[in-house]
């Protein structure tokens, strides 16, 4: 007889993790199933920065998702903490988002005529920037000041969430899937390689690994191997006091635990051919984007010449055509939802995903929220081509 539960999540990275985190709490018998390890995709190289501003948030529904789901932070912090004993390394601080050229300063006050808004900002003067932090580039313009940014390990988010489900009654099964089981339109369970298992709804949360699911779907799931690079570097000066980012070099952040993280590649940086190799292939760092990464960074920092290389991550996000999350129902099918294609934006917008996939499961998969309304995966019907090398080079890192 097949294993019976009230919703699989497949995938245990963030995203699925929050999803199994935020239903087992309202009491719901949950089991998250993973082929490999917590963590394993895109979340355990993730920078974990957690920040409003920037180009992969848009105006409306967009924003709202990403505000809603940066306020949750805090509490959902202190409650996996005070759950499971870790340090999740949260920090919040002002930020910086330096524009070092012309083209930089006008995407930054671009988008400042909205964002501002919302969030608490203000564009402040070279001279304003280096009394704030002097050791940096004196060849930069300006910045937008925000009062408060938040980062954290992406890595010890994605235990801790796990861990926390677990403790409230979510089990873990370390299985590969191979399939979905259905009767006539109705998803009913997932195969795996050690058996079947029955569930009321299912949740394809399975990042890079989403689409090896549309054929039993029957729809099209367009989620594409984005690569990207960051290095941890070991110096010896003052921590940074303020989280810095740019349009065209990335971020620069000194974590709690001493590490300076500088990055990130991402579609601009390479090549068609070297862009989606694969999974495997993508894990592996290179060269090129050390050279490149250490470069930018110097660029703004120049004292980081004296700074050591202690790691280097490398690793794909799940990029969907137009970077915007996949999240909701599949058209003409019942019990299963997908929760896939975050981009770079997975660790960030985990608990907004999760608290609108709980709700629509919650109400039965009846009524679709109005929160989850910009992310349903029916904009993709009849998709037959996808441009991932186009919106790769869209993305802001």
């Amino acid at each position: 007889m097949a294993e019976k539960f009230d919703v699989v999540v497949i995938g245990a990275g963030v995203i699925g993790c929050s999803v199994a985190y935020y239903l087992a709490r309202e009491g719901i018998k949950v089991a998250l199933l993973e082929r490999e390890s917590f963590g394993s995709g895109s979340s355990a190289h993730a920078t974990g920065f957690i920040s409003l501003l920037g180009t992969e948030f848009t105006p409306g529904p967009s924003f709202q998702f990403g505000l809603e789901s940066y306020r949750e932070f805090p509490s959902l912090v202190a409650e996996l903490e005070d759950s499971t004993g870790m340090d999740l390394l949260y920090q919040r601080r002002p930020s910086l988002r330096l524009a070092l050229e012309e083209s930089e300063e006008q995407l930054i006050k671009d988008l400042m005529t909205w964002q501002q808004e919302h969030v608490a900002m203000r564009w402040i003067s070279s001279h304003d920037v280096h009394e704030l932090e002097p050791r940096l580039t004196r060849s930069l313009i300006g910045a937008v000041y925000e009062d408060e940014s938040a980062q954290l390990d992406s890595y010890r988010l994605n235990l801790a969430l796990a861990a926390g489900a677990e403790k409230k009654g979510t089990q873990t099964i370390n299985r590969n899937v191979t399939g979905l089981l259905s009767e006539k339109n109705r998803i009913t369970g997932v195969q795996t390689e050690q058996g079947d298992i029955s569930c009321g709804t299912v949740v394809v949360a399975a990042g890079l690994w989403s689409p090896s699911f549309q054929r039993d779907l029957d729809f099209p799931i367009p989620v594409g191997a984005l690569k990207g690079e960051r290095l941890l570097l070991k110096y010896d000066g003052d921590p940074l006091q303020v989280l810095i980012s740019s349009p065209k070099r990335g971020h620069m952040i000194s974590r709690l635990d001493g590490f300076l993280s500088v990055g990130s590649t991402g579609g601009r940086d390479y090549d068609q051919d070297q862009l989606y190799q694969g999974a495997d292939m993508d894990r592996v760092p290179t060269e090129t984007a050390r050279v490149e990464i250490m470069q930018r960074a110097i660029d703004v920092f120049p004292d980081l010449e004296n700074a050591l290389l202690f790691e280097q991550l490398a690793g794909s996000r799940p990029l969907s055509p137009d970077r915007i999350p996949i999240i909701g129902p599949v058209p003409g099918k019942e019990g299963v939802v997908l929760a896939t294609g975050h981009t770079t934006k997975g660790i960030h917008l985990g608990p907004s995903t999760a608290k609108v996939v709980t709700q629509y499961i919650q109400g039965g998969c009846k009524e679709v929220p109005l929160s989850m309304e910009l992310f349903l995966p029916e904009r993709f019907a009849g998709m037959t081509e996808t441009d991932f090398q186009t919106a790769g080079l869209n993305v802001d890192e």
